[in-house]
């Protein structure tokens, strides 16, 4: 008898799912820069009475800075790589919560994140090249050409801070934080008290902007960035606790 050959069908594969990377290493990110945070203020504390010594008359600070050239260095150093570390934390960030960078909430985190990293850099950097020089000029002038050196470095303070502070450390991070703790609370996207603890975190950065633009509102910015801080913390230790 004649067997028919009949085509063999292939056994049906077990589903699969497509599981969504663990964030261990996002959260150890959060957490390595909320730690690193703490750097400037030991390193640079220590060494020049950093930030109460941004208060001083331009010849005090001038004086710190070149009797303290090494430390000085060391700390915005370390804090040049915490404001770095901002741009991959908060596209790691919008890329977890909204499941990538496609959408629009999530470039717009993105963004935000990778320009408040570059507004800090460049107005850290200041203290890495343009003082360092300033301090050495002012150590060995005379009195007359001192007074231009103040003058100089009061006026490259003004805009590297208007730089760095205002946009890197204010409005940028504010719109970048606020835009994915609004996003992430409307669609369920983090824990409640997450979303709403970087809302918060990101109204006490923008007020840190607000006098700038002749609105009198006090914002110690200690309060506002450790804030910041606490918020990267907590968001690190909750990846890493909860696998996600």
């Amino acid at each position: 008898m004649n067997t028919l050959n009949l085509p063999r069908t292939a056994a049906p594969s077990s589903p699969t799912t497509t599981a969504r990377p663990p964030g261990r290493g996002l959260g150890w990110l959060l957490i390595a820069d909320a730690l690193l945070s703490l750097a400037p203020v030991l390193v640079l504390g220590a060494a020049i009475g950093w930030p109460a010594s941004l208060d001083k008359p331009a010849a005090e600070q001038l004086a710190a800075v070149a009797a303290n050239a090494d430390m000085v260095a060391l700390g915005y150093g370390l804090y040049l790589l915490y404001s770095v570390l901002i741009a991959p934390v908060m596209i790691g960030m919008a890329a977890r919560t909204f499941g990538g960078l496609d959408s629009p909430l999530a470039m717009t985190v993105a963004a935000f994140g990778a320009l408040s990293a570059l507004a800090r850099a460049i107005g850290i950097l200041r203290w890495l090249t343009v003082m360092p020089v300033l301090a050495l000029a002012h150590a060995a002038a005379d009195p007359a050409t001192r007074a231009q050196i103040e003058l100089l470095f009061r006026a490259t303070t003004e805009y590297g801070g208007g730089i760095g502070e205002i946009l890197g450390v204010s409005l940028f991070m504010a719109l970048s934080l606020g835009t994915l703790g609004l996003a992430a609370w409307q669609r369920g996207a983090l824990p409640k008290w997450l979303a709403g603890t970087a809302v918060l975190s990101a109204v006490m950065l923008a007020a840190l902007a607000l006098p700038s633009l002749g609105i009198d509102v006090h914002m110690p910015v200690a309060v506002a960035v450790s804030m910041l801080s606490l918020w990267m913390l907590a968001a690190g230790v909750w990846l890493l606790r909860s696998g996600r």
